[in-house]
């Protein structure tokens, strides 16, 4: 008796854009394309080509330094008309990223040691 194991459906390969990823994760926070043009261009340095494949922690660490810019500015509520966001969802998901990257938030309070003047 000969035993064969199932094979399993081929999964097609695709292969993630920086563009893509920065687009997938700030259209989470009501991003416009204009928003995540301008996140590319301020971050041409680390990301020079928005076309090739999407290194992840290259693209988190991008949305990071821009996160100040993807956060809405203001609640909408005119008559029956209304927009409001997550704002603490909004920081966990900055702080929860920052701590994987490594990377000291920009909210994050300084402490100086001062101790040395008396």
């Amino acid at each position: 008796m000969v035993l064969t194991t199932p094979t399993l459906p081929k999964i097609r390969e695709t292969t993630m854009t920086y563009r893509e990823y920065i687009t997938a994760i700030a259209t989470r926070f009501n991003a416009t394309e204009t928003d995540i043009d301008v996140l590319l261009a301020n971050q041409s340095a680390l990301i020079p080509d928005p076309t090739a494949a999407v290194e992840p922690t290259i693209a988190k660490r991008a949305l990071c330094a821009e996160f100040a810019t993807l956060i809405p500015l203001a609640n909408v509520s005119e008559g029956g008309y209304s927009i409001s966001w997550n704002i603490e969802a909004l920081k966990i998901w900055y702080h929860a990223t920052c701590n994987e990257l490594g990377i000291t938030p920009a909210d994050k309070p300084r402490l100086k040691n001062r101790s040395n003047i008396w």
